[in-house]
């Protein structure tokens, strides 16, 4: 297995968990209501621990998370929904080289991409502004870097054909 699919399974891995943590939490919150510590304190997912993470990354860093805006939740709600079910997929396929992830990957990485890019504006020039780029830029960035990985990989038609398969056919 080649070191970037290693990291492509590692990534979707990590983004299956924040799906289900992070993202699951402005999934099924109300909308445009604030998100409050009162409000999920009741609720039995995600964990304590998870929701004080995801509060202080919303304090320090990413504040119109707490707001959930229509389109917050609609791109948060993709997450453990839609993307979540397809890093499952991902994984089994870039581990067992099937050859028809090719395509689904590629129409990811381009939702993906440009549904980050939303966060990114907001971020900038929003009303809910960060008050940390750098660290919104470090963690958001690699949101915006891995669809490019992902579309260098994937483009290739014959994309699990090894270099001395190739020399072989040829």
């Amino acid at each position: 297995m080649q070191s970037l699919d290693k990291i492509i399974i590692s990534t979707f891995i990590i983004f299956f968990i924040f799906a289900f943590t992070f993202d699951y939490i402005n999934s099924v919150a109300p909308v445009n209501e604030r998100i409050t510590n009162e409000e999920t304190s009741k609720w039995i997912w995600p964990p304590q621990f998870i929701l004080k993470l995801y509060y202080w990354w919303c304090e320090n860093v990413d504040p119109m998370l707490l707001t959930n805006d229509y389109l917050v939740k609609y791109l948060c709600f993709l997450s453990p929904f839609l993307f979540a079910p397809f890093y499952l997929i991902g994984i089994y396929a870039i581990y067992n080289k099937k050859q028809w992830i090719r395509i689904p990957i590629i129409i990811y990485s381009l939702m993906f991409f440009f549904d980050l890019n939303y966060f990114f504006y907001q971020a900038l020039f929003g009303k809910e502004k960060t008050q940390n780029v750098l660290l919104f830029t470090l963690v958001y960035g690699y949101y915006q870097i891995f669809p490019i990985i992902l579309i260098y990989r994937f483009l290739p038609k014959n994309v699990f054909e090894n270099a001395s398969h190739r020399i072989k056919n040829n």
